[in-house]
């Protein structure tokens, strides 16, 4: 049976960083605070916007977390590709693992409609016919729930299976469902205790270790 490579977004296809650390300082601002810099907010990303406002607002005993998930979510849903872009070869890669019939999922902690906004205003919308996000109805990463639904929606097995990520979420969620593992150093994340099957530091080590995987086979 073929398997499907699941990939997480936020460092991991896209370098998303200015942009969210911009939404996360004009949250700030507008309650009176003061910007924090911008490779802290980075540190923040990977555990859904809930919990990257919370960390943002450590500072602020007693802030409105809710009120301040609604100003976070507004500023970044209205300002999503300003300077947010690409990983250098990521069509190329998502061509190759396409035509060496992989099917292609998107699993993420950020919420549906914004990673389809991402996905077609970057060009590679139509590469994923499945992407499940925050807002999709299942668990956030760590948990496996959301890859389970991936296998059953592309009729893949998840032994043939890789989960693609740059946090310790990615990594744990996919050997939970059974997938193979490929940490990306050069996202936002850190790996966990659970180590991955495969560390990569491009997008092109990430495609030459499937592509050569699926050779072996």
């Amino acid at each position: 049976m073929k398997g499907v490579v699941a990939f997480d977004m936020d460092g991991t296809l896209i370098d998303s960083a200015p942009d969210i650390g911009a939404a996360v300082n004009r949250m700030r601002a507008s309650f009176g605070l003061t910007p924090i810099p911008r490779e802290s907010a980075v540190r923040m990303v990977g555990n859904g916007a809930r919990v990257l406002v919370a960390r943002a607002l450590a500072d602020t005993p007693g802030a409105d977390l809710d009120e301040a998930f609604r100003r976070y979510r507004h500023e970044y849903d209205t300002n999503l590709i300003v300077e947010t872009r690409l990983y250098p070869g990521v069509p190329d890669m998502l061509e190759a693992l396409r035509s060496a019939g992989f099917r292609l999922a998107i699993s993420t902690n950020k919420p549906y409609g914004s990673t389809r906004f991402i996905l077609k205003g970057l060009g590679i919308d139509a590469f994923f016919p499945v992407v499940v996000g925050a807002d999709s109805g299942f668990p956030l990463k760590p948990e496996p729930d959301s890859l389970l639904h991936i296998l059953k929606e592309t009729e893949t097995d998840a032994a043939a299976s890789w989960m693609v990520g740059d946090n310790w979420t990615d990594v744990d969620s996919g050997h939970a469902a059974g997938f193979r593992t490929i940490y990306c150093t050069y996202g936002y994340g850190a790996p966990d205790k659970n180590q991955p099957d495969v560390v990569c530091d491009s997008i092109d080590a990430v495609k030459r270790t499937i592509l050569d995987a699926n050779k072996t086979k």
